[in-house]
């Protein structure tokens, strides 16, 4: 009689076991689809065509739909004017909140967006226009100025903005994606061709490291990465990662060796060498150059993409 419950027990142990187990991967699944890259917020002027965007949108809505009994409450009878009111207030509130991406600039750039940031920003933007909607009718005298009132006016947000908000980042995340796919596929087939091209015949030039006992080939070299006061400088030798710790800041080495062309800083934290770039990825948040096969892609900054896409049409080894 032992052994049988015993067995039930263990049956029940291995039952709940597995349901955890499903239940942490399913999860570990809805946590990497939120890291997934998405495009950011990096400077006003893409925050305010974004902005704009979704008050006409919403103006549109409330005028020619007039949801939620909106007629019933329209100023001087005029749709016209009651849709602008409160698309307006929307407009305003979700341009007063560009305040957060002056004070966090680091937060809301294109390489540190995800899906899941956007998905807070969108609540965030949806609880600040409810605020702002619920004080309008509260000075026009059509809500009370309760919890329960916030609440209301919080889902009549939701259900009325939601959509053209929607609309505008999917327009906006598919003409991003479709812009860079199609500029990372002419880089990639220039990189293919360029990879032909052969390394003889050129003299060594050694990377200006004068803390280094070892010299540094140019050819060898592939990225240093600012860590504060001392750089991580990855080098390649027979197919191998060779990783250097240097005393020095990025903005010392970049400027000792501002005589090799190849030498790009991508980004505020990374300068590569750009003739040693074997792919580079496009999505709808920006670019990735992959280096090595053993290292992480490398982020391009927005500011730097136009410069990429200049850099990487001419030849490799002029």
């Amino acid at each position: 009689m032992k052994s049988y419950y015993e067995i039930i027990l263990f049956h029940f142990v291995l039952l709940f076991l597995r349901r955890k187990i499903d239940f942490i991967y399913f999860m570990s699944q809805i946590l990497g689809v939120f890291r997934r890259p998405h495009p950011g917020y990096a400077n006003f002027k893409v925050y305010f065509k974004i902005c704009t965007s979704i008050a006409v949108g919403v103006f549109l809505v409330l005028s020619i739909l007039q949801p939620f009994n909106l007629g019933d409450r329209n100023i001087l009878g005029n749709p016209f004017l009651t849709a602008l009111l409160y698309a307006g207030g929307s407009y305003i509130t979700m341009l007063i909140n560009f305040f957060w991406l002056r004070l966090f600039p680091r937060f809301f750039i294109d390489e540190n967006w995800t899906l899941g940031r956007e998905v807070l920003m969108i609540i965030y933007q949806m609880m600040s226009i409810a605020s702002t909607i619920w004080l309008i009718n509260y000075l026009r005298n059509t809500a009370s100025p309760t919890i329960d009132g916030y609440f209301g006016m919080l889902r009549t947000v939701i259900s009325v903005g939601l959509f053209p908000y929607l609309i505008v980042l999917l327009v906006r995340h598919m003409y991003l994606m479709k812009r860079r796919l199609q500029k990372a596929a002419k880089m990639n087939i220039g990189l293919m061709l360029n990879d032909k091209e052969t390394l003889s015949g050129y003299p060594i030039q050694y990377v200006n490291l004068e803390r280094l006992i070892k010299p540094i080939d140019i050819k060898t070299f592939l990225s240093a990465e600012s860590k504060g006061d001392y750089l991580l400088v990855n080098i390649s030798k027979n197919g191998k990662i060779e990783e250097l710790t240097v005393n020095k800041t990025l903005d010392e080495f970049e400027s000792d060796n501002s005589h090799f062309d190849q030498l790009f800083r991508c980004h505020k934290e990374f300068l590569i060498n750009k003739n040693r770039i074997i792919w580079v990825e496009g999505n709808a948040a920006g670019y990735k150059l992959l280096l090595h096969p053993d290292l992480p892609a490398v982020n391009v900054s927005r500011e730097k993409i136009e410069e990429l896409t200049e850099r990487m049409y001419i030849t490799k080894f002029s």
